[in-house]
């Protein structure tokens, strides 16, 4: 008689970020902070945004460690920024690096925007799929990630929108070591 144990480990952290107000005006913005853990293993750090892009607005979520402790990501304590911006779905690090992708605005229409990285041994970007409703973008870096991409000390990630037409957007940041499963007979 063959016996099998089965032992998994699967560690993740996931949280949403709350609604977000309607700015009170169409060049003013809100923000809403996240605490994040670093990934000591090969994993994924991976985000998703609902909301209906439009030609005045910004949508984004950025990066970064709250170097003075104060639970906020201040704008010169973010090192990357992914999202929509008035019309391009777009990435950028803190040194002006950027990646665009054009696209029409949606109007009242609302889209979904994914970002998934992988991480070989929670440090090195190996692998990005952003989509909008399931569409890639950014293929020019899916298979090979600029390094920008994510630094083990962040501590924060930040959902920030400004302008017309986006207040209640719903925002989830999720970090996830890979799962081990080891067989014994």
């Amino acid at each position: 008689m063959k016996k099998v144990f089965l032992i998994c480990c699967i560690v993740g952290f996931t949280t949403m970020a709350e609604p977000l107000p309607q700015p009170e005006f169409a060049d003013a913005g809100a923000c809403a902070n996240v605490a994040l853990s670093a990934l000591s293993a090969s994993g994924e750090l991976s985000f998703s945004l609902s909301f209906a892009p439009g030609s005045s607005n910004n949508v984004e979520v950025a990066f970064g460690a709250d170097l003075d402790g104060d639970g906020k990501l201040s704008p010169d304590e973010r090192r990357m920024e992914a999202g929509w911006d008035r019309g391009a779905w777009f990435m950028c690090d803190a040194g002006g690096e950027m990646v665009m992708q054009m696209a029409q605005p949606s109007g009242s229409v609302a889209r979904e925007f994914r970002w998934s990285l992988r991480l070989k041994r929670g440090r090195v970007p190996t692998r990005l799929s952003a989509t909008v409703d399931g569409a890639p973008l950014f293929y020019e870096v899916a298979s090979a990630p600029p390094g920008w991409l994510y630094e083990p000390e962040w501590n924060m990630a930040c959902v920030i929108v400004r302008g017309a037409g986006v207040g209640g957007e719903m925002g989830e940041v999720k970090a996830t070591i890979d799962g081990t499963v080891l067989k014994f007979r």
